[in-house]
């Protein structure tokens, strides 16, 4: 398994929501969640990879967070996270007593990853959001 950085993160948010009772584990949460994206993110995903490519960072297919290296996983949390040029990120999805709090942190390793979480920090909020509705 991968490591994420042993400091706090520079930039966290978590949401959090009930989940259905077919949902037992947190990775079947975290891979249920973004399997259920709003149709709109696929356009908003081809767009910023397009912009960022040309900066150097990662991009991946349409479905790049399911090959994002495993940082943790049990029953009750799946963390899943990747370090590029401009920031380090994870994912981790805790799931407890019939409800799931998705958490995003990031550390950043340069100052264009700052620009970056401005630039992405609304659609961000929406799209977990949205995924946490869609797991009731």
């Amino acid at each position: 398994m991968h490591q994420r950085p042993d400091t706090e993160p520079d930039w966290q948010d978590t949401h959090r929501g009930p989940v259905s009772s077919t949902i037992t584990t947190a990775r079947q949460a975290f891979e249920t969640g973004f399997r259920n994206m709003p149709t709109w993110v696929d356009a908003a995903m081809t767009a910023r990879n397009a912009v960022v490519r040309r900066f150097g960072l990662t991009t991946g297919d349409g479905d790049a967070l399911a090959h994002l290296p495993v940082l943790q996983e049990t029953d009750t949390v799946f963390e899943t996270g990747l370090a590029d040029k401009h920031l380090t990120f994870s994912i981790e999805t805790v799931l407890q007593n019939g409800h799931v709090a998705a958490t995003t942190r990031i550390w950043f390793n340069h100052w264009s990853g700052r620009l970056y979480l401005t630039m992405v920090l609304i659609p961000h909020k929406i799209i977990m959001r949205h995924i946490v509705r869609s797991l009731a």
